[in-house]
């Protein structure tokens, strides 16, 4: 029978005293592999904690072979702000591992994130989503095809240059199975939850790490360019789609979204899709403040598919 522990790793000490840990959820039993997952390491992806904690819960009443470990908030200071970057030193630890014990707070609790929990995986799942407002729907594609096909994503990103930095790209060039899944976020609707869920599972089923055969889906796009199209002004941001246009094909150079001046409430700028098949692949689908440059939308470029 399988094992359950909750501990927690000490990181430092902060200005009042009080430690900085991180939490590790882990269960153990018999032969098998060795399974990381993180949520939040954006703290304002607030869907990963919900997604590791219904996953716990599942673990909680199967059985476990070889070791899964789940940390299910990996960067607390910043899910205490609900912000991308950590509030202390407004770094984004998903750009500076594997850290550094003579760095910033963020720089070292990415070296202990790096040394105390990545570092004994044989594969890795990072759980990340679209934050407070955009919602995104896809996984990418690095160092295991398999695995990232195993996440059920309709949309696969194989990446030309990988983001510097991750948790991912670290993981990736040492011989450890690695996906990042990016699930739901803006309303965080139970939708994207039971999906995320469904995604980690399936994907310890095709490790072996609990019983049962992984589902396969056969209408998988794999693509290796996704246009970022952001918003020169901050204002009122308008959307012109509602959330049903995710994973769709919007057609034509549409208008998206339109950002307003709040206080002369003119209009600054018309957000238009860059494509004539537009991959929807992250989106905003709420009126909500939004300032320059903010994320608003990824369109995959249907020309870069691999077949």
């Amino acid at each position: 029978m399988s094992s359950y522990r909750y501990y927690e790793i000490p990181v430092c000490y902060m200005t009042n005293g009080l430690e900085l840990k991180l939490p590790v959820h882990e269960f153990s039993g018999g032969e098998g592999p060795v399974v990381g997952i993180t949520a939040s390491i954006h703290g304002d992806e607030t869907i990963g904690v919900e997604i590791a904690r219904r996953v716990v819960e599942a673990l909680k009443g199967m059985e476990v072979h070889g070791k899964v470990k789940i940390m299910s908030v990996a960067s607390p200071l910043a899910f205490e702000d609900a912000n991308r970057n950590t509030p202390v030193d407004s770094t984004n630890m998903n750009r500076i591992f594997p850290g550094s014990y003579d760095g910033t707070i963020t720089q070292i609790q990415a070296r202990v994130i790096a040394d105390k929990f990545l570092f004994d995986l044989n594969t890795y799942i990072d759980v990340h989503s679209g934050g407070q407002d955009p919602v995104v729907d896809y996984a990418y594609v690095l160092n295991d095809e398999e695995l990232s096909r195993a996440s059920l994503a309709k949309i696969l990103y194989r990446p030309v240059v990988d983001y510097e930095g991750t948790s991912a790209t670290y993981t990736n060039p040492k011989n450890i199975s690695t996906v990042t899944i990016e699930c739901g976020g803006g309303p965080n609707e139970p939708y994207y939850v039971e999906k995320g869920v469904k995604a980690v599972l399936n994907m310890l089923k095709l490790k072996k790490a609990i019983d049962g055969e992984a589902e396969k889906r056969d209408d998988q796009i794999m693509i290796s360019h996704i246009e970022h199209v952001n918003p020169h002004h901050g204002g009122l941001f308008v959307p012109a789609l509602t959330y049903d246009a995710m994973n769709t094909i919007v057609e034509g150079k549409v208008v998206l979204g339109r950002v307003y001046n709040p206080m002369t409430l003119e209009l600054l700028e018309e957000i238009r899709a860059p494509y004539e098949k537009n991959l929807m692949i992250l989106m905003r689908g709420n009126i909500n403040r939004i300032i320059p440059g903010d994320f608003t939308f990824m369109i995959g470029d249907l020309d870069s598919e691999i077949r």
